[in-house]
């Protein structure tokens, strides 16, 4: 597996993913033990955690580590870095989830924690009371989103993540499109894909990575971002990483192998 991936196309790194939960979450299985694991009986070099980090958010569930659990998340991560050495690289990060009204605290915590890779990522859209979930599968967080509108929500999801990428540390721009993934038949607007070339412009120049995260396979056929968005990031120059996003164990690595033909194809 690893001599196939590593020479299908030297442009993205298929021995590294980039982006693994754990229950830790609370909305994912598995120790982080055991997503090792699998990663070394696939064949990758390194292995990254990126777990949720959110500031300020009002939402009934909670789908982000707590002081107390980054405590277990940073211990344990030491524990299997030292215990795994020479197995495996692994790597402990942040999935910074971007809120306008916090950016300083979540500047802060970022410096606090001692990571040691960070992606963005907005998950939770504010809409005058609570914060509505962009990218739930629930059809109350769906119809509460279409009730905003579907373009002002694109608009404000867009304008976030630009906002983040210029105002924080990054190293990774994690499943770009992904907004309202479970809404049908979503279409951006020519002011939406003008926002999406700026996005790719200033990760060019900043170079950051822009994620390719293989859950969407899952969702909708291909990942997250769409065939077209990464065609426009290959024609950029826009570096690319490998991430599956995986909530269990058994979905580290998931359609890595999809990806050297789908880079070379756009």
């Amino acid at each position: 597996m690893r001599s196939l991936l590593e020479s299908a196309n030297p442009s993205i790194d298929l021995t590294t993913d980039g982006h693994v939960h754990t229950y830790l979450c609370n909305h994912a299985q598995g120790e982080m033990e055991d997503y090792v694991k699998v990663a070394i009986s696939r064949g990758l070099k390194t292995v990254t955690f990126l777990e949720h980090l959110e500031t300020g958010i009002k939402h009934p569930d909670r789908i982000w580590l707590r002081p107390e659990d980054f405590e277990i998340y940073f211990s344990d991560g030491k524990r299997l870095k030292n215990k795994y050495k020479g197995q495996i690289e692994i790597k402990i990060g942040i999935e910074a989830g971007f809120n306008q009204n916090k950016i300083s605290e979540l500047k802060q915590l970022l410096n606090q924690y001692p990571s040691d890779y960070t992606g963005l990522s907005y998950h939770f859209l504010f809409d005058g009371k609570n914060h509505l979930n962009m990218v739930s599968r629930r059809e109350e967080n769906i119809l509460a989103l279409v009730n905003l509108g579907i373009d002002y929500v694109l608009t404000s999801y867009f304008e976030g993540l630009q906002q983040g990428i210029d105002e924080l540390e990054i190293d990774v721009l994690c499943h770009l499109d992904a907004v309202l993934r479970h809404y049908p038949n979503l279409r951006f607007t020519n002011s939406h894909w003008q926002q999406l070339e700026h996005l790719l412009d200033t990760l060019a120049v900043k170079n950051i990575s822009l994620e390719i995260n293989t859950s969407g396979f899952a969702i909708r056929g291909e990942p997250f971002p769409s065939s077209k968005i990464l065609e426009m990031a290959k024609r950029k120059g826009v570096r690319m990483s490998a991430g599956s996003d995986a909530h269990h164990p058994e979905q580290v690595g998931r359609y890595f192998n999809r990806l050297p033909s789908l880079i070379e194809n756009i």
